[in-house]
């Protein structure tokens, strides 16, 4: 896939003026942005700008959510039937892994609450994994005691929805989930440099609090909590996979594309589908990714034939602005205010 490199000039000022303000707070702040308009691939800035890795977060959730419908095409499992009928739990009603992909289990984002809130209480978001000691036994402790009373559908974002599905997945393959991952990310997907761990001396440096450096993530591959927030990739391999979004007829890509009308937030206008976010009346799906100082966005329109991907790494609050950015080239693109000739 060819990526032709333009520079911020090509975007109108007052666009270009709020990237440089996010990357003027501190000379450890990064943002490396690729567009996708119509079969062609575009970069704002360099050919250096590949080599950056960034940790993509939440993003990681589409990934996983592609992975469980690719077992789903191969007769692997039933996205319809209830997660006990795949892992060793104790007699309840427990979520199907429809509910799973759309996070209609109702779980809450912080639950496993004992899990998640001792080191945010301690440690921070920012300086420390909170999941980086957990297990598929984690996971199926903490499932147990969340059986449910009465099997409801409601609408509840939560990093333990995805680690439950990667359980599920090492379970009908008999295969590690990062084994299984990484080797669906790079060969059926065909995201060659996307990788669940990458050396710290090869990532993006880290965002700077002040004059001290944070510290990356860490992830031991025994971790299904991977399948939530534990890729690593770089601007290249995203853009191929907003190609794969738009272009792509799999069914295990379609298929996460659909939405879930019993998703829907009161007084809200976001659904779910499997594993992206939409709008109703809209044909944009997106998906935001936080961890540590790292910001990952995008955002597509498969009718439109229009992407955007904003990778970011900064310090404090500025670090929230990647999915801003990424909404407001989308509204720039789609508007054509970006001069995107190769001249």
């Amino acid at each position: 896939m060819k990526l032709v490199f333009i520079n911020l000039n090509r975007l109108r000022p007052k666009s270009a003026e709020k990237i440089n303000r996010y990357l003027a707070l501190s000379e450890h702040n990064r943002l490396t942005i690729g567009l996708y308009k119509k079969g062609i691939c575009y970069v704002l800035g360099n050919s250096g700008d590949n080599g950056l890795f960034y940790d993509i977060g939440s993003v990681t959730k589409t990934l996983t959510a592609h992975l469980v419908l690719k077992l789903y095409k191969d007769n692997k499992l039933d996205i319809n039937k209830t997660v006990d009928n795949y892992l060793p739990l104790k007699k309840g009603k427990y979520p199907t892994v429809y509910q799973l992909l759309t996070h209609t289990a109702g779980y809450h984002h912080l639950t496993p609450i004992e899990v998640t809130l001792p080191p945010l209480i301690t440690r921070g978001y920012a300086r420390k994994n909170p999941y980086e000691n957990c297990s598929v036994k984690t996971v199926i402790n903490c499932l147990e005691r969340r059986r449910f009373k009465k099997a409801k559908a409601r609408y509840g974002y939560s990093d333990f929805a995805s680690a439950i599905l990667a359980a599920v997945a090492e379970a009908v393959t008999k295969t590690p989930f990062a084994t299984l991952f990484e080797d669906f990310i790079n060969n059926d997907l065909g995201l060659k440099e996307t990788v669940i761990q990458l050396s710290s001396q090869k990532r993006n440096p880290p965002a700077a609090k002040g004059k001290k450096l944070l510290p990356f993530w860490v992830w031991k591959r025994g971790n299904p909590y991977i399948a939530g927030g534990g890729v690593v990739s770089n601007i290249g391999d995203i853009l191929k996979y907003l190609t794969l979004q738009i272009e792509s007829d799999e069914s295990y890509i379609t298929l996460a594309h659909s939405v879930c009308q019993t998703s829907g937030i009161k007084k809200d206008n976001h659904l779910m589908c499997m594993g992206w976010h939409t709008y109703k009346k809209s044909n944009q799906l997106w998906h935001v990714g936080g961890v540590s100082t790292f910001r990952s966005s995008l955002i597509f329109n498969k009718r439109l034939r229009l992407g955007v991907a904003v990778l970011g790494n900064a310090k404090g609050k500025t670090s929230a602005n990647a999915h801003y950015i990424a909404k407001m080239l989308y509204s720039e693109l789609k508007n054509n205010r970006i001069c995107l000739n190769e001249e």
